[in-house]
């Protein structure tokens, strides 16, 4: 209260005199701390050391101005730490005011950081209370290594280069998958980072790019925009982002994510660029959800088959087909992207294909060079505008690369496969053939093309075959499209005509049952409901019922088709007319319908009753075309 201060009656260094002093700012957290654990007989220790606090810049290579002192706790049977002045406070807002943000997830920045001191807010903090030993020496070494509680002590080196990995790292498990060090230094103008999840499950991410303006030797342009320096490569649940360097300086790479509820920032690492850059570029473009399948190409309906990975090696003049199952009806728009060649130019070495459930991208480079695949999606039928659902980036050959004049035994071994396959009729053994081929940096001698094309002749035959034992309107649709719309169309018009004379007939019989699939549950329960029908009703439905596969002893009496016209589900009657076949339908069948149905006719059917007039017009229409 108001009243309190340092004259109050508390007996000297007791935990209510620690509060006062506290208050007062004239004793510590963990002062207080050790006093409370020791007036309840809980055995504490004051450990003094070095702590990564807001004065610690990532990358720094001496850290002896960050003392600092925290305690451990004997609890449940072992040493824990707790940190008192962490778990109650925090400083926000500090910065040095030396970095500048270039690139925001994708976005290009030239943000000049304010320097500031920052302010003390408090703030608990829970993490701080028992933490882990082997989370704990990430961020603070004590002098005395055995208060490091680790079976293996750091060396204050080891210290110095650890990951500067934050609380989201350890609480969403998040793991570093190249060097675990806080320094990379740039090779070719380039440094990569890997993350990933210890589950192995995908998540979403993002990064800040930062440059040093004060220590760094050189100045970035100011008209230079460094949106498209830094590339994410997805491979399932592992992300790897490659950093490019437009100019020799010292950078600073935060990345955030890993938790179900946002962004907390996990990890950072200071980057050393101190090399000449002059034939550095910056890659094709950055897509938001970056390179390679992940979590918004599942959601646009795409699964990748062939191509898992963000990046792909191609030869220039070469094709690379990549595959993807579809499980959404949707629209696919493909685009290809380089830095110097015009979207119009390229758009003529792209092109896809929907085949029934799969999706075939295929692109020939016109040049060496990078390049990026953009797919873009949206619902079959939409107005709306794509999206984009998948990127690769694709790099070409490097033409002046030394090749070796002979081959080993595995580039032996996957030529002789690619020979042999243009002998098999398999469309997937060819393409198992190919795709181990494109393994290697072999010169094809043509065979390779003639693979392909061998294959997708067989795919287009198949696709056709088995379009045709189905019997379906839409994958028969599909399947002749693809055919016609080849460059085999002259070699599969045998099959093409047979697959459009089976499609003819389906939609006439569809057009047929038109008119019966509209009908309303009350017309059809007003004939079953007659008890002495005319000969007329009889008659009708009996032909009905002989066309749909009854048989003559099941259609001897009224009552029978009844009976028939009581079942539902896949037996009921406006199911079996829409799913009726004329494959299923004999010879006998058609002419004993016929002989019921000759002495009638529709106008005198409809007069006795609708619904008889509409069965009456379905069943002659399926006599009429079957004889």
């Amino acid at each position: 209260t108001k009243g309190n201060n340092s004259k109050n009656n508390a007996a000297p260094m007791s935990p209510q005199h620690i509060v006062q002093l506290v208050i007062q700012r004239k004793a510590s957290y963990n002062l207080l701390f050790v006093m409370l654990c020791r007036a309840v007989k809980i055995p504490c220790v004051f450990i003094r050391g070095l702590a990564k606090s807001a004065a610690y810049e990532v990358g720094d290579r001496t850290v002896d101005k960050l003392g600092n002192s925290w305690t451990a706790v004997f609890v449940s049977g072992g040493w824990r730490f707790v940190f008192p002045l962490w778990a109650f406070s925090a400083i926000v807002g500090h910065s040095t005011g030396t970095w500048t943000l270039v690139e925001s997830d994708g976005q290009g920045a030239r943000e000049t950081e304010a320097k500031s001191s920052g302010v003390t807010v408090a703030n608990f903090n829970d993490y701080y209370f028992l933490t882990d030993p082997d989370e704990f020496i990430y961020t603070c070494f004590p002098h005395d290594s055995k208060w490091q509680l680790l079976a293996k002590p750091y060396t204050k080196q080891q210290f110095i280069d650890i990951a500067n990995c934050e609380q989201a790292y350890f609480e969403n498990h998040i793991q570093i998958t190249t060097k675990l060090e806080c320094l990379y230094k740039s090779e070719n103008g380039v440094c990569d980072i890997g993350i990933k999840k210890a589950n192995e499950e995908e998540f979403k991410h993002l990064y800040k790019l930062y440059f040093n303006h004060e220590l760094s030797k050189t100045k970035l342009s100011k008209e230079l925009q460094l949106d498209r320096y830094v590339a994410v490569m997805n491979n399932k649940s592992a992300v790897n982002f490659r950093i490019r360097f437009p100019g020799e300086g010292i950078y600073k790479m935060e990345i955030y994510g890993g938790s179900p509820t946002g962004f907390p920032l996990i990890c950072s690492f200071r980057l050393d660029c101190n090399e000449g850059v002059s034939n550095v570029k910056p890659f094709p473009c950055n897509p938001e959800s970056g390179f390679g399948p992940n979590l918004v190409t599942v959601s646009a309906g795409l699964e990748a088959e062939s191509h898992k990975t963000g990046f792909i090696n191609v030869k220039k003049n070469k094709n690379v087909n990549i595959r993807f199952n579809l499980n959404k009806h949707v629209q696919v728009q493909t685009v290809l992207v380089h830095n110097n060649i015009q979207e119009e130019v390229l758009s003529r070495h792209v092109n896809h294909k929907v085949k029934g459930q799969h999706l075939e991208v295929n692109v020939e480079v016109p040049q060496q060079g990078e390049y990026a695949l953009q797919i873009n999606t949206k619902p079959k039928g939409s107005s709306e505008p794509f999206k984009n659902a998948c990127n690769y980036l694709l790099a070409s050959e490097d033409m002046n690369k030394k090749k070796r004049f002979y081959e080993n035994a595995a580039e032996k071994k996957a030529r002789n496969e690619l020979e042999g396959c243009l002998k098999s009729n398999d469309p997937e053994s060819i393409q198992k053939a190919i795709d181990n081929f494109d393994q290697f940096d072999l010169d094809d001698k043509g065979k390779r093309e003639k693979a392909e094309r061998k294959k997708n002749f067989l795919v287009l035959q198949k696709e056709l075959k088995e379009a045709i034992a189905r019997r379906n309107v839409d994958v028969l649709e599909t399947a002749i499209d693809n055919a016609k719309s080849s460059e085999f169309s002259s070699n599969l018009q045998n099959h093409i005509t047979e697959a459009e004379q089976l499609l003819a007939e389906l939609r006439k019989l569809k057009r047929f049952a038109h008119e019966v699939l509209q009908m309303k549950q009350s017309t059809i329960s007003e004939i079953h409901s007659y008890k002495n029908p005319r000969p007329l009703a009889y008659d009708v439905m009996k032909a009905t019922y002989f066309l749909l596969g009854e048989k003559e002893d099941h259609l001897q009496e009224w009552e029978q088709i009844q009976g028939l016209m009581r079942k539902s589900g896949k037996q009921g009657l406006l199911r079996r007319v829409r799913q009726f076949d004329t494959i299923n339908v004999t010879e006998n069948m058609v002419n004993s319908a016929a002989q019921l149905l000759r002495q009638y006719d529709e106008e005198t059917a409809t007069t006795a009753s609708a619904g008889l007039g509409t069965f009456y017009k379905w069943a002659s229409n399926v006599v009429g075309n079957m004889t």
